[in-house]
């Protein structure tokens, strides 16, 4: 099973058919839920995709998301995660990142350059549109955390650390506008 965190994106739902699409199970639960509520169903499940969101990291609105970054990082937990958007940058702000305001709130297709392929981008090509907002960007990468990909306004696209299982994106893969949406999101089912 597959835990998807809801931070309010509009795309929440796109990741649930994704993965059903490949062959995972899925759940959605609000990240205003109390851990106490869902412990069961997120500790037993098998990955975790924190989605985008409105909100920045700083209004201290993180909720469930962050409780379960706290988990992995205090090493309570051994599974994989995936950050898109808003979770890109939550996982920077908790293990120890900077997070700041990007250059452009609009959404829109920017290309990425892929720097590394790493797990997450691997088989991608080396340049690809991707559906994205820079409302607000990972600006230091946490200690451990590889650099993927980068674009013209913002360089951490796209960052992992394959010794905790972490992976995330600036730009939102599970959106028919992002070329190789579904192969990231394959990449990281298959850790």
């Amino acid at each position: 099973m597959i835990i998807i965190i809801d931070n309010g994106s509009q795309y929440t739902h796109l990741i649930k058919r994704n993965c059903r699409d490949m062959g995972f199970e899925s759940e959605i639960i609000n990240n205003q839920e109390k851990y106490n509520n869902v412990k069961n169903k997120i500790e037993n499940a098998e990955k975790i995709i924190i989605s985008g969101g409105p909100s920045s990291v700083y209004a201290k609105e993180n909720g469930l998301s962050e409780e379960v970054l706290n988990k992995i990082r205090g090493e309570e937990w051994d599974k994989p995660v995936l950050g898109i958007c808003f979770g890109h940058q939550l996982i920077a702000y908790v293990f120890g990142g900077g997070v700041e305001k990007g250059k452009s709130a609009e959404y829109g297709i920017s290309t990425i350059e892929v720097d590394h392929n790493g797990i997450l981008l691997k088989d991608i090509p080396l340049k690809f549109e991707a559906w994205v907002s820079h409302f607000d960007e990972v600006k230091i990468v946490p200690e451990g955390f590889k650099i993927l990909a980068h674009s013209e306004i913002c360089r951490v696209e796209a960052m992992e650390n394959n010794e905790l299982k972490i992976y995330s994106v600036q730009f939102h893969p599970e959106v028919w506008h992002t070329q190789q949406g579904e192969k990231i999101l394959e990449n990281f089912l298959k850790v």
